[in-house]
């Protein structure tokens, strides 16, 4: 098996503390007599920093191009849905930075990609990125354990490995009403044992051509992990390129700091993969609102390449970052009208209830999440999957 280099050597480390504190030094004393929201501010110590140059990999499930071969052509492949009509991929498409460009997703029975998907049975929640998930977890000093890295909305998954397969058991995201949860996967591995390609491909990535529904979680998580975007203006920034943002750009990351946003969106992630309740109000197209864990508090998403992926927040009710930055604004202003019904603006986190985004900031802001922005990941998509259904389910109108 083809092993993947998921490591940097001491030296690598060496020279990457030294740009950073070099940062420090340009970034902290550029403009030493601005004293407004884009003064400089040492954005090391507010734990931003630039995304590792190697993919965390649990020691369970060692990264090799067979697994990742594997586990692309499951994410493709519609037979691991109860109606062979829906993959990974339809919520997950690299046309939309592996999301869908919905509000909240359109599950089993629908038809179509992206904005031109048709369907009536909606998933609760908008669908997040796969892009950097390797990453998620990742601290503000650049630690992340893999094994315990939290997933959904919620985090009610620790890993890419048990969030592969909990998609599968959902009625309305992929496993439909006709085959009970309680035989989903022995459906499933029924239907890859007769597949010579699949067989052939868990002997490649495993040794044996056994198929389990372990194995199968770690061909895809092994897939989701390579689909990395390290390298956006703001990673080769912080790696010593200074010409690799622009003036209102770096402006931006400072307002970011000073304003509080990196209290949350905090790391190489920019996320604290904490919950909190910013009072979002529920999606019309809902049935029944959406309490999350009970306390109408969510993961704080990542900031990475957001041009690729709107709508915005957990069930999509902003279309635009600028619309993102009017409701922190008017949170700050004590505005009941715009939060959840079932909400006051004491309830919403203190942090957000705080935050100021006047135009000139917002919009410099708004400038610095563009620099997030890597659109250099895998868009590749199979010509064929091994079941020979559909590449991507049913999302050809």
């Amino acid at each position: 098996m083809e092993k993947i280099k998921s490591y940097i050597t001491p030296i690598h480390l060496l020279v990457g503390n030294l740009i950073l504190l070099f940062l420090f030094v340009h970034i902290g004393c550029a403009n030493d007599e601005d004293d407004n929201l884009f003064g400089s501010v040492n954005v090391l110590s507010e734990g931003i920093s630039p995304l590792p140059e190697y993919i965390p990999i649990p020691e369970t499930n060692e990264l090799t191009a067979e697994k990742i071969s594997l586990g692309k052509q499951l994410f493709w492949d519609p037979i691991l849905s109860g109606n062979k009509d829906i993959t990974c991929a339809t919520c997950h498409h690299p046309e939309k930075g592996y999301a869908d460009a919905l509000d909240v997703s359109i599950g089993v029975g629908g038809s179509g990609l992206g904005e031109q998907r048709n369907g009536t049975v909606l998933a609760n929640r908008n669908a997040q990125t796969v892009v950097n998930s390797a990453f998620n977890g990742i601290t503000r000093n650049g630690e992340v354990n893999p094994i315990a890295a939290p997933m959904f909305w919620d985090n009610r998954a620790l890993s890419l490995e048990e969030q592969s397969l909990l998609p599968l058991l959902s009625k309305e995201e992929m496993r439909g009403l006709n085959i009970p949860e309680n035989e989903l996967y022995q459906s499933i591995i029924d239907r890859l044992e007769v597949i010579p390609e699949y067989k052939k491909a868990f002997l490649n990535a495993f040794g044996t051509d056994e198929i389990t529904t372990d194995r199968i979680a770690r061909a895809i998580a092994s897939f989701e992990r390579s689909l990395v975007a390290p390298n956006s203006p703001f990673d080769s920034y912080m790696r010593g390129e200074l010409t690799a943002m622009t003036q209102q750009q770096i402006n931006g990351m400072n307002a970011f700091v000073n304003v509080g946003c990196a209290e949350c969106h905090s790391g190489p992630m920019f996320s604290d993969y904490q919950l909190h309740a910013l009072g979002i109000p529920d999606n019309p197209k809902l049935s029944e609102t959406d309490a999350g864990t009970g306390t109408y508090a969510f993961r704080t998403p990542t900031l990475r390449n957001l041009s690729f992926t709107p709508p915005y927040m957990h069930n999509g009710m902003h279309t635009s970052l600028e619309e993102v930055m009017n409701f922190y604004e008017e949170i700050s202003e004590g505005d009941d009208d715009i939060i959840n019904a079932n909400l006051t603006v004491n309830d919403i986190d203190p942090l957000v209830r705080e935050l100021h985004m006047e135009d000139d900031v917002s919009d410099a802001i708004i400038a610095f999440l563009e620099a997030l922005n890597d659109p250099n990941f895998d868009k590749t998509v199979p010509s064929s999957v091994p079941s020979g259904l559909p590449v991507g389910g049913n999302i050809h109108n």
